[in-house]
């Protein structure tokens, strides 16, 4: 997975009177929490948004203070107008710790579907899967060069091995539907 190195400092005043502050002046009110820690602190939001502005999953590194903390991003909260960051929840794991994550999917290969005119449709964007973060991939790459028309890959049909997908086994990933210039030829 892709790092991010991220600086932050740790906050002492805690409620909406003086989150509402440290936004006004371009910071966004974080918590890190897992692995023993939980612990309040505040990063700038233009520095938070090359991680969340992004369709890839990274490992941040927390400088909090001069203790640097690798977690990932566990929840965002936005502006409901302005889609601005209002806060940040952070997970911190151990080196040898599987975490639950969701990986962006690579579609790979040219299906022999749609070049008899069929339509590729995407059911899914990104996976939820477990693993060791030293073993999960940036992205997940899914090879549809055996789809013909109306052929589909579901989770089930995806094996690996330092890690596993946790979403259902039935959940459609992708599929070539027929189109009414198929249907004709």
């Amino acid at each position: 997975m892709r790092t991010f190195d991220l600086n932050g400092t740790k906050r002492e005043n805690i409620g909406s009177k003086y989150a509402k502050q440290l936004r006004k002046e371009g910071q966004v009110p974080c918590i890190v929490y897992g692995n023993g820690k939980n612990i309040n602190f505040t990063v700038s939001a233009k520095e938070l948004k090359g991680a969340v502005v992004t369709p890839h999953v990274y490992v941040v590194n927390l400088n909090i203070n001069g203790e640097v903390i690798p977690s990932v991003i566990k929840e965002l909260q936005f502006h409901p107008v302005t889609d601005e960051v209002l806060h940040a929840d952070f997970y911190s794991f151990a080196a040898d710790q599987a975490i639950t994550v969701k990986l962006p999917l690579t579609i790979e290969g040219h299906a022999p579907g749609v070049k008899a005119g069929g339509k590729l449709k995407l059911a899914a964007r990104k996976l939820k899967v477990n693993g060791v973060v030293a073993d999960l991939p940036e992205t997940i790459k899914v090879d549809i060069s055996g789809l013909e028309i109306e052929q589909s890959i579901k989770v089930k049909d995806l094996k690996f091995e330092k890690f596993k997908i946790v979403d259902p086994q039935d959940a459609l990933i992708c599929s070539i539907n027929p189109t009414r210039a198929s249907k004709a030829n």
